[in-house]
């Protein structure tokens, strides 16, 4: 397996490139205009930004950044700090856990799902898994300094992306709790059917 993107203390974008430099076509007088109409239009269909209009968006692309992942390469370690989110662009990211049980793969997330959200709000997030990627894949990540950079400068949309976040927050722990107490009723039949 590769090396993890260190998740420390300081801002990571010395690991990460700015979008706008990542993007588009080879004429540099049309690259950053295109790039941040195909990042905007990126953004938009991010469910966390998806309430933003426009000149919100294009305002956001300056407090995102890209990289490049190649396969078995870990984005995060289980037990390490968060420090922010990571949507995917292109590529396949597996979700690990491991237990006293053993290692457990969860379903392999595919361009357009993100990961990582609760470190954003969590001031002492320790993630829960690790992130891999399986092949080589590109993620935009959206790190918590910029996050509180965005809403001491711009409060109305810092709010807009904390209530989204709090909406995917919500959902998330509904599912968790759907699939718990499915778990749950499924070991009571089979102790019941066990006992007849």
């Amino acid at each position: 397996m590769g090396q993890t993107a260190p998740e420390l203390n300081s801002h990571p974008n010395r690991l990460w490139s700015p979008l706008d430099r990542a993007l588009g076509p080879d004429d540099p007088h049309e690259k950053h205009s295109n790039n941040s109409a195909a990042l905007v239009d990126m953004l938009k269909q991010n469910r966390l930004f998806s309430t933003l209009n426009r000149r919100d968006l294009y305002y956001l692309s300056q407090f995102v950044f890209e990289r490049l992942y190649q396969p078995g390469e870990f984005i995060f370690h289980q037990g390490q700090r968060g420090f922010g989110m990571y949507v995917i662009v292109s590529g396949r990211i597996h979700i690990r856990t491991e237990s006293p049980s053993g290692e457990h793969w969860l379903t392999p997330l595919e361009p357009g799902t993100f990961f990582g959200e609760l470190s954003l709000i969590d001031p002492d997030n320790i993630r829960s898994a690790s992130a891999i990627a399986q092949e080589r894949s590109v993620l935009i990540g959206f790190f918590k300094p910029d996050l509180m950079d965005l809403i001491e400068r711009k409060p109305s949309m810092g709010v807009k992306i904390l209530l989204s976040l709090a909406a995917v927050l919500g959902q998330r722990l509904v599912e968790s709790t759907e699939k718990i107490n499915l778990m749950t009723r499924n070991q009571s039949l089979g102790r019941l059917n066990e006992d007849l």
